[in-house]
């Protein structure tokens, strides 16, 4: 069996890998608490208008105003219009989503938006697809799709209804054992939260995200020097790979180690291409510099991967470490597995407090309850010290 779908959800969070064989090829990570994505429906209130910028903040009911430029927006728009809007690139650390007043596909989106917040209410009215839907919708089917949640299964079951063939390759797993875990999928998250990557022939990439845009550096490592198209070719390969997986956006300078011949440099730059060929967001790839500088522009429809599972931290935030959510939904896995291998005993988490707060108030706190109910018994939950990593005990 060749293209598989694994769906491991909790309430919450919802994890989506796409594998060909062993080899993942997508990844979608989705948490309760996301911010507006691209393809999302809003109700909005116009806060101010800036002639200057020739634009437009739309209150969305977040954190933060959407930009609306005058040009996507109905005539005579004025402080406290309003109006529906869809979200055309997700907001980043310190930018508002982008907006447009226009109808997209569906005209019916902004002619008729659905029922949603309270009249007058700022709010959303319609997610963009979810991430199970957008997996389902990409090509090639998948040979067979294995959940491990009964209620996402049983609504999948009924959705998938009219389309046989994918229902058919429907399965629940309920094996006790992480889902992700057991196909190792984990480790393969863990890599891609790396700034390195290995090259199968030699070399690495160092893929390092910034807060203006991505810069990517081949390495050739102790590569022949003379074979700097073969080198090219593999990390054009890799990097359009990883772009996707790593969900990166915006503006993403890679530095190749550039052949001298154009005809050569032009080879890397299609296979970069190639690479990018079924990308779903929207791209655009520059021709290679003398230098070996290429840059890419990429759409962005949601955050990237490592601002889901991680935040800033170290002097300026220049670094990252697993947010309390990420720790806190990865302990509820470990719980499961540890409880179905200890049956009868009474399970305990000993973690940071940060993580207790995320599991009591915080987003995994549903998912906790959820758990409780599938395992019939309560968790002890534990504070320990802050810098520790969450460990499973149990009572004697």
């Amino acid at each position: 069996m060749t293209h598989r779908l694994l769906v491991s959800a909790l309430p919450g969070e919802t994890r989506v890998a796409r594998l060909d064989g062993d080899r993942l090829v997508d990844l979608a990570i989705a948490r309760g608490e996301r911010a507006a994505q691209a393809g999302d429906l809003y109700a909005g209130r116009v806060a101010a208008v800036d002639r200057g910028l020739q634009a437009a903040f739309v209150d969305l009911g977040g954190p933060r105003p959407g930009f609306l430029p005058l040009g996507e927006a109905p005539a005579g728009l004025s402080e406290g219009t309003r109006l529906v809007v869809r979200v055309t690139r997700a907001g980043a650390a310190d930018k508002g989503p982008r907006l447009t007043a226009r109808p997209g596909r569906r005209p019916e989106d902004i002619a008729e938006p659905p029922a949603g917040p309270p009249a007058g209410t700022p709010g959303l009215l319609r997610a963009a697809d979810d991430p199970v839907s957008a997996a389902l919708a990409l090509a090639p089917p998948p040979e067979a799709i294995v959940v491990d949640d009964p209620a996402l299964f049983a609504r999948l079951s009924a959705e998938l209804a009219a389309r046989p063939a994918l229902r058919g390759a429907l399965a629940l797993d309920s094996d006790p054992r992480p889902l992700f875990e057991r196909a190792g999928v984990e480790a393969l998250i863990e890599d891609l939260l790396q700034p390195r990557v290995a090259l199968a022939g030699g070399g690495d990439l160092l893929i390092e995200p910034v807060r203006s845009l991505t810069a990517i550096d081949v390495n050739g490592g102790g590569r022949d020097a003379s074979d700097r198209i073969g080198l090219g070719l593999e990390a054009a390969a890799e990097i359009a790979r990883q772009i996707r997986l790593r969900r990166l956006s915006g503006l993403i300078v890679v530095d190749f180690v550039a052949p001298r011949e154009a005809a050569a440099r032009r080879r890397i730059v299609a296979a970069l291409d190639d690479g990018l060929a079924d990308d779903p967001q929207p791209h655009r790839v520059s021709p290679m510099r003398r230098s070996g500088l290429v840059e890419i522009t990429r759409r962005r429809a949601g955050p990237a991967l490592h601002e889901v599972l991680t935040e800033p931290c170290g002097l300026g935030g220049g670094g990252r470490v697993k947010s309390a959510a990420t720790l806190a939904f990865a302990a509820l896995r470990a719980l499961r597995r540890e409880a179905a291998a200890n049956p009868g005993r009474q399970p305990a988490l000993v973690a940071p407090p940060a993580v207790i707060r995320a599991l009591t108030e915080g987003p995994a706190a549903a998912a906790r309850a959820a758990l409780e109910e599938r395992l019939g018994l309560a968790l002890s939950l534990r504070a320990g010290a802050a810098d520790a990593e969450p460990e499973v005990a149990f009572r004697s």
